[in-house]
C-alpha cells in the first residue's frame, strides 16, 4: 500500500498539470483584441509597460487563424469556420448587401444548397462571435491579415480574402427593440445596431455548439 501511494499521486498530479496545460493553451479560450499598441490621450504612440492598457495586458488567446484552403478561416481558438470573403462578383463578394432577413434567407440558404466547403449547416453568426474576429490593433478593416490579403480585383475566397471596411449583421436582435438588430463594423471595430430593413454585409460562420 505504502509503495502504490506515491506513484499513484504522482499520476494523479500529473494528470492535473495535463489538463490545467490543456484549458490554458487549447481551444475555446476567450479571443484577445489583438491589440498590442498603447496611446496616449493625445494620440501618441507610447510603451506600453506600467499603462495597463489593453496592449499592455493582452488579456485573452492570441489570436490565431488557419486558411484551410477551401474559401474557409478556422479561428483557433473558438474553433469557428468562417467565410473568406472574395471580390468576384459571386455569392461570396464582400460587396453583396442584404436585408437581415435576406442575411438567412438568400446569402445563409445559398452558402447551404452549395454545401459550401463541404457543410449544409452554415448560419449568421451571433454579435459576440462577430466580435470576436476584429483585431483592434488594426482599422480599416479591423482585421488579422487573414481575413484581408491579396483582395484584388477577381480574388476568390481560394486565392484571396477580403474584408469591407463596412457593416456586418449578426443573428442577435436587441431585446429592447426587435425591430433592431445588432451590427459589427469592421472599419473602426464597433458594433451598434440597425434596422432589419437596412442592407448590409454578411459572412456566415460555420460551428459552435447547437
Amino acid at each position: 500500500m505504502t509503495t502504490r501511494q506515491p506513484l499513484f499521486i504522482v499520476v494523479v498530479a500529473a494528470l492535473a498539470l495535463s489538463w490545467a496545460a490543456t484549458v490554458a493553451a487549447g481551444p475555446g479560450r476567450f479571443p484577445a483584441t489583438g491589440q498590442t499598441t498603447c496611446w496616449d490621450s493625445n494620440v501618441n504612440i507610447i510603451p506600453c509597460a506600467g499603462t495597463g492598457q489593453d496592449g499592455e495586458i493582452r488579456a485573452g488567446a492570441r489570436l490565431r487563424y488557419t486558411d484551410n484552403g477551401d474559401g474557409t478561416i478556422t479561428d483557433k481558438n473558438t474553433k469557428l469556420t468562417w467565410e473568406k470573403k472574395s471580390d468576384d462578383g459571386t455569392i461570396h463578394d464582400m460587396d453583396n448587401i442584404y436585408t437581415w432577413e435576406d442575411a438567412f434567407a438568400v446569402h445563409v440558404a445559398s452558402l447551404n444548397t452549395a454545401n459550401f466547403a463541404g457543410h449544409n449547416d452554415w448560419r449568421l453568426p451571433n454579435y459576440k462571435e462577430l466580435m470576436s474576429i476584429l483585431n483592434l490593433d488594426k482599422a480599416n478593416p479591423a482585421v488579422s491579415s487573414v481575413f484581408n490579403t491579396n483582395c484584388v480585383p477577381n480574388a476568390t475566397v481560394v486565392d484571396g480574402s477580403c474584408t469591407a471596411a463596412s457593416t456586418y449583421w449578426s443573428s442577435s436582435s436587441v431585446a429592447s427593440r426587435p425591430i433592431l438588430a445588432w451590427w459589427v463594423e469592421f472599419g473602426f471595430g464597433i458594433g451598434l445596431t440597425f434596422g432589419k430593413h437596412d442592407v448590409l454585409r454578411v459572412r456566415a460562420v460555420w460551428g459552435g455548439s447547437p
